[in-house]
């Protein structure tokens, strides 16, 4: 559930009044003596919920679930921006201390609150003994546990959501589980949501389905008074496609009638805090590779279910080679119940002898389901053909010519269609209107703006009819050419918007992206115009993080080399860059990568476009650092810079990159300078415009690397604080990139080194989760090697296993950057578990390490580490020589936390 349906349930009032403030919480909005004030998302989002609970302790976890939902973060985020709150309502009223913090449990309002709405008038629902009653479902098989697990669910507080696949058997699960639970004589409540285009119907729907007046200003307060005073059971079906508003409404009413017996079914669940999931997977089916009599075989609830329907066509008693065969058939169809009784219809209607061919190929002669059943229980095929045939040739066209998008689209999307059907735009327009009017094409608004899609049925079967149509190759054409034009038209914008507006305007165009390109490099298709898809594509993809998708299309376009002669030195340049990206942020680097960078600095100077050369630059220094070679990058940037006379003050996100480099070729001085000057300029952006030339986002670029940097310096307290700010943001911005680099990179090492194993294991998922979205190597090597290190601190042995496997993993994919600082991690816990000689083998690794001459940041803890080692092995005097080396070492480098770390060592083994 989103933050604003959140902010919309948790009160209804208009607007608060505290001191001179006035807090409006639909309008997101806090006035200081009419003034607006400005306070960031999260700040507000904080307020909103204490203002609400004044006078009531609001429990961190209570915060983290309204203002961090679906995210794990750390308490310092909630502090940080608590104390931020405190400091902006004591600007404009220092006299008064209005949010107090209740020691170990959380905050508290403390200032008198006032509504200025007067309490409404309790609504009285309409004739309680009306209501929609569900649908009659036939006796299930197979079901009684869930029967029995989701019964027990009802009478806790809360509602159950009913979660699986389309076909699943939740509906019919959902009507079973509520006539059982009701007593004598009393009724269910239905809502069939299937039918709904738009979340704006939810409401009434669910108060039509209780008796609820529609005239009512708030029809959902009339439902809860129903259920309140009548433990009438209420089914809310087909949740999914109106999710946010269905799980909005049914936590309020959840909410404030915890004893209301409230079941919902939809493919995934609602998640919210009342939320109990029943998951609810396909029928029984028999494991193919196990020797099972046919007796055994009919004991599974789906051979039961299919022979049954079957029999119901008029089949024999089924054979043993029949029965074979329906577990073949089942085992395809994973136990589905719907298309089990699809396909046992169609196989009722012939010989038993012809069911092992008739299925071979694939579903698709499966007969309609019952007559009685809902449609989206039946092949759609004999609707479709029927509204189709009615249709005027100029809607039919137009239909047919809609297909080829993959998703929503916009008046002007179909305008750039209408000549491939040779429709005038008059006629092309009344055509659109007349399919939204009779349900072929849906109308959606969003923001003022309307936009179109097709059901997936529809578009399918429209697909089916184009393929055959003389309009098919000059509305691809039309499509592809009206997509490239569309990015290209997103590229302009890019610079002008922040990331988030930027994405939720074009995130959905990956779809048609890829169909257009896929057209485009068909024998068939138009290569050169594939190459411009691609170029125009290439912001899209770094804005998605898509580098892997990205350098295939760049692989597919680069395969068609008569169209690359034609392209202009800049887009050239901007495609080999963005080659050089890709095969960088790979799961493991290509061999080329070096040789990718060196083109794409070649091309960008022969573009002779300044910020694509500093670009370039700028990604083969990336490329260095994580290949271990930090002073390289240095030598690199500031001879490109020397040549250009560039200051890097002019290139801030180059700047930042150069400062993070820095911090790795251990000249920290410089680099803290440098991350100042940044934080002082750059730092406090509400929110950037597009990306960094690192591809991350720069303000928390710059927090990650200062969090880094304090770390260092010894000061961990806001290291964590600075590295879970960059990692808030990024979430918050949902840049894969950004979130991998700033726990990779900050949060996940500082949390391990500094003992805080909880946090670390939080971040460790996260990042886990991460590198399950984006495949790039230094994410997946680093979430192995800290689950194992987390498990080694506590004592599991098994954890040395994943820290070695991923440092062989991160060096097999060319990602050395920090590899010494994980084998010194794995020393010192081979230390902590008394086994000297490993972690003595695990040290000298580092040694043939490539980079370890040039990434000097923990050069003085490796000394620290090898002291600690002739410790063990009773050499006092050469460790007492390896750990001054260490504080010699770091004290150089101006590394403050590894002065703190030796200096433990040397008390801890009393060698001061």
């Amino acid at each position: 559930m989103s933050n604003d349906g959140g902010a919309r349930a948790l009160t209804k009032q208009n607007a608060y009044h505290f001191g001179d403030f006035r807090l409006l919480p639909e309008a997101q909005a806090l006035l200081h003596k009419g003034q607006t004030v400005a306070l960031g998302g999260r700040g507000f989002d904080i307020l909103t919920l204490l203002v609400a609970r004044a006078g009531e302790v609001v429990s961190k976890a209570d915060l983290f679930a309204h203002v961090w939902p679906d995210y794990i973060v750390h308490d310092h985020n909630l502090k940080v921006n608590v104390g931020n709150l405190r400091r902006s309502l004591a600007e404009l009223d220092p006299a008064v201390d209005y949010i107090a913090t209740i020691a170990g449990r959380g905050y508290k309002f403390v200032a008198a609150v006032e509504s200025d709405r007067p309490a409404a008038a309790r609504n009285i629902a309409a004739v309680a003994s009306y209501h929609t009653a569900p649908p009659q479902v036939p006796p299930l098989l197979g079901r009684d546990d869930a029967i029995r697990q989701i019964s027990g669910q009802l009478d806790q507080p809360g509602y159950v959501t009913i979660v699986g696949p389309g076909g699943a058997g939740k509906t019919s699960l959902a009507v079973t589980v509520a006539q059982r639970c009701c007593g004598a004589g009393e009724a269910t409540a239905f809502v069939d949501l299937s039918t709904l285009s738009d979340p704006r119907f939810v409401v009434p729907a669910i108060a039509t389905a209780l008796g609820v007046s529609l005239g009512f200003d708030d029809p959902i307060a009339g439902v809860i008074d129903v259920l309140r005073s009548n433990k009438l059971p209420l089914i809310i079906d087909n949740c999914e496609h109106v999710i946010a508003m269905a799980a909005t409404i049914v936590e309020r009413i959840s909410s404030e009638v915890p004893a209301a017996r409230i079941l919902a079914t939809s493919r995934e669940p609602l998640r919210t805090r009342q939320e109990q999931i029943h998951f609810l997977s396909g029928l029984a089916y028999p494991d193919q590779t196990m020797a099972l009599s046919t007796s055994d075989a009919m004991q599974f609830p789906a051979v039961q279910l299919f022979i049954t329907k079957a029999q119901g066509s008029g089949v024999a008693e089924p054979t043993d080679q029949y029965v074979r065969n329906v577990v073949s058939i089942c085992t395809r169809l994973e136990g589905l119940a719907l298309a089990i009784e699809l396909a046992a219809g169609t196989a009722g209607l012939l010989a038993p002898s012809a069911l092992d061919d008739l299925f071979k190929d694939g579903f698709e002669s499966m007969s309609r389901g019952a007559r009685d059943a809902p449609l989206r229980h039946q092949t759609l095929e004999a609707t479709l053909d029927w509204s189709y045939r009615l249709l005027p040739d100029r809607e039919a066209v137009l239909l047919d010519l809609l297909s080829v998008f993959s998703g929503r689209f916009n008046a002007d999307d179909v305008e750039a269609l209408y000549s491939a059907g040779a429709l005038e735009p008059m006629t092309g327009r009344d055509a659109l209107s007349q399919l939204v009017a009779k349900s072929l094409v849906s109308a959606e608004y969003d923001g003022g703006t309307v936009n179109y899609r097709l059901a997936e049925s529809t578009g399918t079967y429209a697909a089916r009819r184009l393929f055959s149509s003389r309009h098919r190759e000059k509305a691809r054409r039309q499509f592809a050419i009206r997509i490239k034009d569309k990015l290209q038209l997103a590229e302009r914008e890019r610079s002008s918007q922040t990331s988030r507006e930027w994405l939720r305007k074009y995130r959905r165009q990956i779809d048609d992206v890829r169909a257009a390109i896929g057209w485009a490099f068909d024998p068939a298709g138009d290569a050169e115009l594939g190459v411009e898809l691609v170029v125009a594509a290439l912001p899209l993809w770094q804005e998605l993080s898509a580098f892997r998708e990205m350098l295939a299309a760049i692989d597919l376009a680069s395969e068609n080399s008569a169209a690359l002669p034609g392209l202009a030195p800049l887009t050239r340049a901007r495609l080999s860059t963005a080659r050089a990206w890709a095969m960088t942020l790979a799961r493991h680097m290509h061999p080329q990568t070096d040789d990718a960078w060196r083109e794409s600095i070649f091309h960008a100077s022969g573009s002779r476009d300044a910020e694509l050369q500093i670009r370039s630059v700028c990604g083969q220094a990336v490329f260095l650092l994580y290949s271990g070679r930090p002073l390289t990058a240095l030598r690199s940037m500031n001879e490109f810079a020397a040549a250009k006379g560039l200051d890097w003050a002019a290139a801030p996100d180059g700047k930042r990159l150069l400062a993070h480099i820095e911090i790795y070729a251990g000249e920290l001085n410089s680099a803290s300078a440098r991350l100042e000057a940044l934080m002082q300029d750059w730092g406090h952006l509400e929110e950037g415009h597009g990306l960094a030339r690192s591809q991350v986002d720069l303000p928390a670029a710059i927090r990650l690397s200062r969090a880094f940097l304090c770390w260092l310096e010894g000061d961990p307290a806001r290291a964590s604080s600075l590295a879970g700010w960059a990692i808030d943001r990024a979430a918050d911005l949902d840049h894969m990139i950004t979130l991998g680099n700033a726990i990779s990179l900050a949060g996940l090492p500082i949390a391990f080194v500094e003992g805080e194993l909880e946090t670390a294991l939080q971040l460790q998922r996260q990042l886990a989760e991460v590198s399950r979205r984006e495949n790039v190597g230094i994410y997946e090597g680093t979430a192995v090697f800290f689950a194992g290190a987390i498990q080694s601190a506590k004592g599991d042995k098994a954890g040395f296993t994943l820290m070695q496997d991923s440092i062989t993993g991160l060096l097999r994919g060319g990602w050395r950057a920090r590899v010494p600082f994980y084998r010194s991690l794995m020393a010192e816990a081979y230390i902590a578990v008394g086994e000297m000689q490993l972690a003595e083998d695990s040290l000298r690794a580092v040694l043939r390490e490539i980079g370890i001459r040039e990434e000097r940041w923990w050069h003085p803890d490796l000394w620290r580490v090898a002291g600690m080692i002739e410790a063990g092995n009773a050499r006092p005097h050469k460790a007492m020589r390896y750990l001054q080396k260490s504080l010699d070492c770091a004290r150089a480098i101006g590394a403050g936390g590894a002065t703190k770390r030796t200096q433990l060592a040397m008390a801890a083994l009393d060698l001061r």
